[in-house]
Order: structure tokens, then C-alpha cells, then sequence
């Protein structure tokens, strides 16, 4: 299940962060500008979001973007898109934000909040609608795979900072429907004509 998944890829974030000295805290990422606090300080919050989403009642609105994680993806990739015009931005206000908070308060997001969101998502229906980001309504199923695919990315980014191993705790499941999410993400016949050798045409990155 997806938020078993979920449960596995946010215990690597605190296994991870549990054991960090002050210098890998700071330790620079692939991600321009971003330190390993910074990438810490941008993932943490989603935890009490998803938490005061999955704690409030059913959004009545109707599911938009086809209640499919990938197409609000793609529309936030789309240029003039919220990926494009305000990747500074984000990448700045995690840099403050890893700034103003300790260490042990962002760890606390996956060592303390993030196992009770996932006893919450447990008991909660996966149709369960949500508001995301006040721009969509999605089931609960498709923000879930929206944060594992945060989750795995980005872990991704600190373990390679950090000469750690790659996928590490996010192997199998977690990685898995991360790939299967990103390649939905792509033209369909695109990527079949590119992964099969038949297009030079380059259907990637699709996700910034």
C-alpha cells in the first residue's frame, strides 16, 4: 500500500537526519544552493500540511486534474508554471527557513509528526478529498504520491551529498511507484520511441 511506502521512505528521513554532524547538516547538495538543512527545511513542512489535510473533513469541492497526481504535476511543470517561475523563490525560502530552525526541530517533522500523519492516513478512506496547495483537490491516494515522490527524490539528493547509498531505505516500493509517477509524466509515445532507441528526441527531465 502507498502509505506503507510512505511510512518506509519518511523513516529513512529520520534515520538519516538522526545521525548527522554539524558539517553534514551544511554539507552542499546537487541541488544548487541548496545545503542538506535546506533540503530538510523544504520537506518538512509538507508533514504538517499533509497533517492538518488529513485531520480536516473531506473537501466537498470535486476532484480536479483527473484526480491524477501526474497531471497536476505536469501542469505545475507547464512554462509559466509554478516549477519554473518560482524555483527561486522555494529554493530561498527553505534557505531561511533551514536558517531560523534547528536541526532537531526539522528532524522532529519525521521522528515525531510523520508517524502519527501515518497512523492518520491508515484509518482515513484513500478517496478522501483534499485540498492541495489551494490550486487542486485530489483524492488522499494521489497526495501520497505526490509526497513519496518528494520523499524519494530528495533523499536521493542528501544520501549522494553525503557518500551514503543509493536508493538506501527507499529501495523497492518506494522507489518503484516514484518511477512509475515520473514516467507518467512524459509523453507517452515519446518515451517509448526514446527508451526503445527508435527518437534522439529527449523526453527528459520531465519533472524540475
Amino acid at each position: 500500500m502507498i502509505v506503507d511506502e510512505l511510512e518506509q521512505a519518511w523513516r529513512g528521513w529520520a534515520d538519516l537526519g538522526s545521525g548527522l554532524s554539524d558539517e553534514q547538516w551544511r554539507a552542499p547538495t546537487r541541488l544548487d544552493g541548496w545545503a542538506v538543512r535546506d533540503v530538510f527545511a523544504h520537506c518538512a513542512p509538507a508533514i504538517g500540511a499533509a497533517g492538518a489535510a488529513w485531520n480536516a473533513p473531506s473537501v466537498q469541492a470535486p476532484v480536479t486534474h483527473s484526480d491524477d497526481a501526474a497531471e497536476l504535476l505536469r501542469f505545475f511543470q507547464q512554462p509559466g508554471g509554478v516549477a519554473h517561475e518560482h524555483a527561486d523563490h522555494i529554493r530561498d525560502q527553505a534557505v531561511a527557513k533551514a536558517a531560523a530552525a534547528p536541526a532537531e526541530e526539522l528532524l522532529e517533522a519525521f521522528t515525531v509528526a510523520a508517524p502519527k500523519l501515518i497512523a492518520k492516513m491508515r484509518e482515513t478512506p484513500l478517496d478522501h478529498r483534499i485540498d492541495y496547495l489551494g490550486v487542486a483537490v485530489l483524492s488522499a491516494r494521489e497526495v501520497m504520491r505526490i509526497l513519496l515522490m518528494e520523499a524519494v527524490v530528495h533523499y536521493a539528493d542528501m544520501a549522494t551529498a553525503l557518500d551514503m547509498p543509493v536508493p538506501g531505505p527507499v529501495a523497492g516500493a518506494p522507489l518503484c511507484t516514484t518511477a512509475h509517477l515520473l514516467t507518467d509524466l512524459a509523453d507517452p509515445m515519446a518515451f517509448v520511441d526514446a527508451a526503445t532507441g527508435r527518437s534522439k528526441t529527449p523526453v527528459l527531465p520531465v519533472l524540475r
